[in-house]
């Protein structure tokens, strides 16, 4: 199924894509599909210095909504080493954090959850 919603321009400083990329490369064969929307994402983005204004970042909160549901979500964008289950953790290698990646305030981005188009929103991050 076709993606209806342009792609979002996302920006991702240097220090988080060298280390996402590192994992999307690592995770190709036990998670393909997350590993290949990374990579992909990581190819298209914006890249700037670490001290530079970037879209959502590792480590940052995030608020945000799926789909049309009116609840809105806050989490923080983890890697993988975080203790698996610590509540708020949102982890990168996951469907939603690979969508989250370097997204703006307001931006949406569509995919592909098995045979379900799902939609993301940011609402705020960076705090």
């Amino acid at each position: 199924m076709p993606n209806s919603l342009p792609l979002p321009d996302i920006t991702i400083n240097h220090d988080d894509y060298n280390r996402v990329l590192t994992l999307a490369e690592r995770s190709v064969h036990t998670m393909p599909y997350v590993s290949a929307y990374l990579e992909r994402e990581l190819k298209r983005a914006e890249l700037c210095d670490p001290w530079e204004p970037a879209g959502v970042s590792m480590g940052q909160r995030v608020m945000f909504r799926l789909d049309d549901d009116l609840q809105v979500r806050l989490g923080r964008l983890t890697y993988p080493n975080r203790p698996f289950g610590e509540k708020g953790n949102v982890p990168i290698l996951g469907p939603v954090g690979a969508a989250l990646i370097g997204m703006r305030r307001n931006s949406s981005i569509e995919w592909l959850d098995g045979d379900r188009t799902r939609v993301l929103t940011v609402l705020d991050y960076g705090w």
